[in-house]
């Protein structure tokens, strides 16, 4: 195990951990993120989870560094067992929604992780939904549809959710509510 993997190991995931100071380090320091990536691959789920949130944190200020593992990035998404990781890498998916030919790749991802059983993953699969149909509207009334169904999940919060991304989607003018979007490279929307 790498040196800035043993800053994220120990404990529980109901800690970040020293996830901040890793992304932060990498921030400072892009070489790094090799090493941190390669914490979505250990065996042990409180690096995974930590992984994913210094990751995510990363995405918010250098996408590219992201973007460069997407298909990586997708697999993991899709397999991980681990709520937290799969809640952080629907999060960093809307976080590349800048990249064009990326799109297609994300969408088909985050419409799977919308059957995922954590609300926390659902819940950040259909803020990048949004993030998606205002900035691509040609994809909006796929994914609409696709979130429509979703408003009558047994989860308050979804349930909740849904009804502010339709509400975000079909009204131009409703602005993204505060905590949905956290990247500067995406504001505005």
């Amino acid at each position: 195990m790498n040196p800035i993997l043993e800053w994220l190991r120990g404990g529980d995931l109901r800690s970040d951990g020293l996830a901040n100071e890793v992304a932060d380090i990498v921030l400072e320091n892009p070489s790094l993120f090799d090493e941190v990536i390669a914490g979505l691959d250990e065996n042990d789920e409180v690096i995974r989870g930590r992984t994913g949130d210094a990751l995510e944190k990363i995405a918010r200020v250098k996408p590219e560094l992201l973007h460069n593992h997407l298909p990586k990035i997708i697999r993991i998404a899709e397999k991980d067992t681990v709520p937290m990781v799969k809640m952080h890498l629907a999060m960093i998916l809307g976080h590349l929604a800048i990249y064009e030919e990326s799109i297609d790749d994300l969408t088909t991802c985050l419409l799977r992780l919308l059957k995922d059983e954590s609300v926390f993953t659902k819940s950040w699969a259909i803020v990048s939904l949004c993030i998606i149909a205002r900035k691509y509207p040609q994809k909006r009334n796929r994914i609409i549809e696709r979130i429509t169904v979703y408003g009558m999940d047994d989860s308050i919060a979804i349930r909740t959710k849904v009804r502010k991304a339709l509400n975000l989607l079909t009204n131009d003018e409703v602005p993204f509510p505060k905590g949905w979007i956290k990247s500067e490279h995406i504001k505005g929307l």
